[in-house]
């Protein structure tokens, strides 16, 4: 396996685990917080995807005066 694959999945991992994202850059010895918010943007791309694959219906007006 390929260092970069491996530390690219490492902060992508910790992000997902809620490390904070200064911390993640300094593990990663980045001198620029935006090279690290690209881990992060991962990150927020897997939260959207797990967001939208939940459905709720809401009772209507009328489904709720019902009970």
């Amino acid at each position: 396996m390929p260092f970069h694959f491996i530390r690219h999945t490492f902060a992508t991992l910790q992000l997902a685990e809620g490390t904070d994202i200064y911390t993640v850059s300094k593990l990663l010895t980045h001198s620029n917080l935006a090279t690290t918010q690209v881990y992060a943007d991962v990150v927020d791309e897997l939260k959207r995807d797990a967001a939208e694959r939940i459905s709720l219906k809401m009772p209507t007006k009328a489904e709720s005066d019902q009970t």
